[in-house]
């Protein structure tokens, strides 16, 4: 099984998946986003050094590494290197694509197809509001909702999906906004609800003395 407890590992879940901003993606931090229909754009943001890298070397090998993937599917939306900070803009036909061509899991898919891939739902999570702020919600009541739309990643990086986020895991995670959150280790949502498996159940009371002198007498 895939455990989705571990570091840099999430889960998006939303409804209503809307038209996204595609390639117009604009972010100065590392940037997954993940339209309706599975094609993701991503924006890598790195320090360089300028005495060791130029605009043109870096691009000729971002091409090189393209073309060795041999597919049509990856492409290089954009690349400026300014005040030695690189900036890479890149297109990936599907979530595959972008597993295969930096090796970082990636999955888009529906709860009852996410279940059958084999991945455990079993932590905890959040409901996200209108606002972005977030509430307690319980695990089943998640997983009754099989239509509902998933995206689960293994990164530390910032994730924007297509749509509205309707709940997310509390490990490692951040809500920067209704469509985003930011995934880094050390952080999370700190739980203050109570699951139904985590309940405790009451105690039995103990037996009534009311009728210990009584039945002293009757000993007597």
């Amino acid at each position: 099984m895939k455990r989705l407890g571990c570091i840099g590992l999430t889960i998006i879940i939303c409804a209503g998946m809307l038209a996204g901003c595609g390639s117009s993606l604009e972010a100065d931090t590392n940037t997954v986003y993940v339209s309706k229909h599975g094609k993701v754009v991503s924006m890598d943001v790195e320090q360089l050094d300028q005495s060791y890298y130029d605009e043109t070397e870096l691009k000729e090998f971002v091409d090189s590494a393209v073309e060795e993937y041999g597919k049509n599917s990856v492409k290089v939306d954009d690349l400026t290197v300014e005040d030695g900070t690189a900036k890479l803009r890149m297109d990936y036909e599907t979530v595959e694509d972008y597993t295969a061509f930096n090796g970082v899991e990636l999955y888009q898919g529906k709860i009852v197809q996410a279940l059958a891939a084999g991945y455990d739902f079993d932590t905890d999570f959040a409901g996200v509001t209108e606002d972005g702020s977030v509430t307690g919600v319980m695990r089943e009541e998640i997983l009754a909702q099989e239509d509902l739309k998933v995206v689960i990643i293994k990164a530390n990086t910032d994730v924007k999906i297509d749509g509205k986020i309707l709940y997310v895991s509390c490990d490692n995670v951040t809500v920067t906004g209704k469509d985003s959150v930011s995934i880094k280790e050390g952080t999370g949502i700190e739980k203050t609800w109570v699951t139904e498996s985590e309940e405790v159940p009451a105690t039995e009371e103990p037996a009534s003395l009311e009728n210990t002198e009584s039945d002293e007498k009757v000993i007597e």
